[in-house]
């Protein structure tokens, strides 16, 4: 069975996971910039597709007050996880390239999970169909490494025009975009590709917290052009085309 197809494989990575996305330098200038997508428009309901163990919303709940919270995930256990952490929302087990779940919001993010998804453009019709104005999507560009296939379930090596495209023939208008990561993250990314797994991955101590920091604010001498990390901001068309 394909990795990306393995509920086993996602199960067993999110306890690995948990304080990469929690501390990791790169997961914390994700969740900045789409921040800074999110005060770009109005909205009271928010659902994080493939929510994890539920980082992003946790920050959301803190940082935009009084919204409404949903989130689904693939893996059984990341949504476990997620409802002892966040209690005051509503959390589902969904498989997005074939299933929505139960609401439709404002908006829905979509933070690094289409690179997972064989079949993606059928993933963006449903997130087309739960959003009832905008998307926030974050995908890695550039090709498919071997390593991030193997140890995170990535299938799709994205160009910016190709998933401009994808997301047009879905129905959605694109608001703003930021290409983020040259040159320091496009280096630090390639450099994981030769460490071992549990240099991101486990439990991290308090060196290794610290290390992550200093890597953070390394981060933020980023330009803001041909960067591996793709941010979008969408607004859904009255009609999706056929």
């Amino acid at each position: 069975m394909e990795i990306q197809d393995n509920q086993e494989f996602y199960d067993s990575g999110w306890p690995e996971w948990y304080d990469m996305k929690e501390y990791g330098p790169a997961s914390k200038h994700v969740r900045r910039l789409v921040f800074s997508l999110l005060h770009i428009v109005k909205f009271q309901s928010v659902m994080d597709a493939g929510c994890g163990v539920a980082t992003l919303l946790d920050d959301i709940s803190k940082e935009f007050e009084g919204k409404d919270l949903f989130g689904f995930e693939y893996s059984a256990d990341a949504v476990k996880i997620a409802e002892k952490r966040l209690p005051q929302a509503k959390f589902w087990q969904v498989d997005l390239s074939t299933q929505k779940a139960p609401v439709t919001v404002d908006l829905v993010t979509c933070i690094d999970v289409l690179e997972h998804i064989p079949d993606d453009l059928s993933a963006m019709k449903n997130l087309y169909d739960m959003t009832k104005k905008y998307v926030v999507i974050v995908v890695p560009l550039g090709p498919l490494f071997e390593a991030e296939r193997v140890r995170v379930g990535h299938v799709h090596g994205y160009t910016q025009k190709e998933f401009d495209t994808k997301l047009e023939k879905t129905g959605f208008k694109i608001i703003h975009r930021i290409r983020w990561g040259f040159p320091f993250y496009n280096l630090y990314r390639r450099l994981l590709h030769i460490l071992p797994e549990k240099t991101v991955t486990g439990k991290f101590s308090i060196t290794k917290r610290i290390m992550t920091q200093i890597l953070y604010l390394l981060l933020f001498v980023n330009l803001p052009v041909w960067g591996d990390r793709y941010f979008l901001i969408c607004e859904k068309a009255d009609v999706r085309p056929s």
